[in-house]
């Protein structure tokens, strides 16, 4: 399956929904019970969101962001790249973005 567009289709667009899942094959590394498993089944949701000042920032539907995610943007690709790489680690790649 290829990866996701990087590119998101407005440039308004101020809530955008990232889906993950484990990559096929290896088991997700969570040793700090830091990967929310909700996240694979939708039950929870990752938002990447865009705040008054125009930086951008993560938030869960339910429950704490890990601490590496807790920060906040200056663009959309500066972002994609933060979570691309946190999840990778982590035998987790992005399947989709929703905007």
């Amino acid at each position: 399956m290829d990866a996701p567009s990087r590119t998101i289709k407005s440039n308004r667009a101020t809530d955008i929904i990232i889906v993950v899942e484990p990559i096929e094959g290896k088991h997700t590394l969570d040793s700090g019970g830091l990967v929310d498993n909700r996240l694979f089944t939708g039950e929870n949701k990752l938002h990447a969101k865009v705040d008054g000042t125009g930086l951008w920032y993560l938030q869960y539907d339910a429950g704490n962001l890990p601490q590496p995610l807790k920060q906040r943007f200056t663009n959309w690709n500066i972002l994609y790249k933060s979570i691309a790489d946190y999840f990778g680690k982590r035998h987790i790649r992005i399947k989709e973005v929703i905007d």
